[in-house]
């Protein structure tokens, strides 16, 4: 079981994902197929990552994406139903303060920053204020813990941006873990745009929950792909 999970976990997560896809196009009468493949998508990669090879070389850290994980699986559960999305959020929130204490630990926000990260938080920080004056009526009082996690997020993609700077982490930074980043922060805001504004005002757009799902499902396979390349390659280069 261990082998197996080490050499095809990512290949079982992209097969479930595209069940969970699949059973979307096909609608209700497969809610009970998209329920259970959703759930069993984060711990497929929880143990997938878990279960790869260390050694006294490997840096310490992987407890610290695995429990941000495990902050995944409980915001895909909470948010199967509608009045769980605050709990969802949350949930969520921990994966991204771990993810951000993780990627400080390699490079920290003290260590010289490049222009890129400064063109990057500008924009994020107008993603921001955008989301904030297009939303806020739809969500009251919502808006404000929603602020909360956007901030969050951000900053977690600033740190993996930030965390390319390194020349030991750039390429995994640059092609792993800043593209993570940003598909998910792409799945959040067409799930608040749809949950908030499209589905009480439209525009209606059939099957948007696709666009939710693969955003997020390429998402963490790009974040854990990249943890999982950096403790192989930590470990490799301290022997």
């Amino acid at each position: 079981m261990k082998t197996l999970i080490q050499k095809w976990g990512i290949t079982i997560y992209i097969l479930v994902l595209s069940v969970h896809l699949y059973a979307q196009v096909l609608g209700e009468p497969y809610k009970m197929v998209q329920i259970v493949t959703k759930v069993l998508l984060l711990p497929i990669l929880i143990l997938f990552l878990a279960m790869q090879a260390t050694n006294e070389h490997t840096p310490k850290g992987k407890w610290l994406v695995l429990v941000g994980l495990v902050g995944s699986v409980a915001g895909d559960v909470f948010l199967l139903a509608d009045n769980y999305f605050i709990p969802g959020m949350v949930a969520f929130m921990t994966t991204h303060i771990f993810n951000i204490i993780f990627f400080s630990k390699i490079y920290g926000p003290l260590q010289p920053r490049s222009i890129k990260l400064y063109v990057s938080k500008f924009i994020l920080v107008c993603f921001c204020v955008f989301i904030y004056f297009q939303l806020r009526v739809a969500m009251g009082v919502l808006i404000y813990p929603v602020l909360v996690y956007m901030a969050l997020i951000s900053t977690a993609a600033l740190m993996a941006i930030h965390v390319s700077n390194k020349p030991s982490s750039k390429i995994i930074a640059n092609l792993f873990w800043t593209p993570g980043m940003l598909f998910f922060i792409t799945s959040d805001t067409v799930l608040a745009f749809n949950k908030f504004s499209w589905e009480k005002t439209g525009p209606h757009l059939q099957h948007i929950g696709l666009v939710t799902m693969l955003t997020y499902g390429i998402a963490q396979l790009l974040l854990v792909k990249g943890f999982q390349l950096y403790f192989a390659n930590a470990s490799k280069a301290a022997v």
